[in-house]
């Protein structure tokens, strides 16, 4: 079975991806959260959470760009162990170093607490991405850390990271088998379903619950709606910035060529006119800049 979309549908869910949504079905949502770990970060036998403590986010480095990109959700587990969960919603060309520095600043600040080393906790991010920053040979969920080069061991494994690639998933619902596949599949269509998948584990189908239109409140409805235009306006800001990039460099290649045609003798003034388009007025502000 496929997702159609309907003419005038409505969506009954609200878009987990959203900062208010994320937020309000993950937060002291223990069993959710422990769902969504355990299944995504492939946590099996022994290294599976058996539960899950929620931890300020004013733990997290604050950044210019923290607050309207990155949707965070800061906890650890029995063992001391520490994870993060955050969406991003758009691309960002330093978004690599900037997961870097998160979890590093994470498992550094634990020193805070203890000055020996051996007490260190590792620090796992877990990033779902509205958009693909790896190659397509990476797989929609791909797992990374540091490894010895020749013999691909880890022996560096404390700080770790998983991304997961909403594009490159293209299961569909009668497709989906495990309670990840469920997951990644309510974190990409949620707001396209008209009812929550009947299959799905029990911790999926209150993820749907939560995420119902009607049973928000009218504050709850305004902040979701508060964060959709404010990454609407991020977002639109972005376009804006690479448009006049496009246009910027179009323009410095058109004043480049009328640069040429003016050292060519053959080419008069009208000539150069009729061939760029450009007035009279345009072509004497280049030649001023030659």
């Amino acid at each position: 079975m496929s997702i159609t979309s309907f003419s005038g549908f409505e969506p009954r869910f609200f878009d987990p991806r959203n900062d208010v949504a994320f937020k309000k079905v993950f937060v002291d949502h223990e069993d959710l959260t422990k769902s969504f770990l355990n299944s995504t970060l492939r946590l099996h036998g022994g290294r599976r959470i058996q539960k899950v403590e929620y931890l300020p986010t004013e733990r997290l480095p604050k950044t210019s760009e923290s607050k309207k990109s990155i949707l965070d959700v800061l906890c650890t587990d029995e063992r001391g162990f520490q994870y993060i969960i955050e969406v991003q919603n758009k691309y960002m060309q330093n978004y690599m170093q900037r997961v870097q520095y998160y979890v590093s600043h994470l498992y550094s600040g634990q020193l805070g607490e203890s000055e020996n080393y051996l007490e260190l906790k590792p620090v796992t991010l877990l990033s779902v991405l509205n958009h693909s920053i790896f190659p397509h040979q990476i797989n929609y969920l791909s797992f990374h850390e540091n490894i010895e080069r020749e013999t691909k061991d880890s022996y560096l494994n404390d700080m770790s990271y998983a991304f997961i690639e909403l594009p490159k998933f293209n299961k569909q619902l009668d497709e989906l088998k495990t309670e990840e596949d469920y997951w990644i599949f309510t974190m990409k269509e949620a707001t396209h379903l008209r009812e929550a998948p009947k299959d799905a584990p029990e911790e999926v189908k209150r993820a749907y619950e939560i995420l119902e239109k009607h049973t928000w409140t009218r504050e709850e409805l305004l902040a979701y709606e508060k964060a959709k235009i404010a990454l609407m306006d991020d977002l639109d800001a972005i376009r804006t910035a690479k448009e006049e990039g496009i246009k910027e460099g179009e323009e410095s290649k058109q004043q480049e060529i009328v640069r040429k045609m003016l050292c060519n003798p053959k080419l008069g003034i009208q000539d150069i006119i009729d061939m760029t388009g450009l007035s009279k007025e345009e072509i004497d502000k280049i030649k001023e800049l030659t």
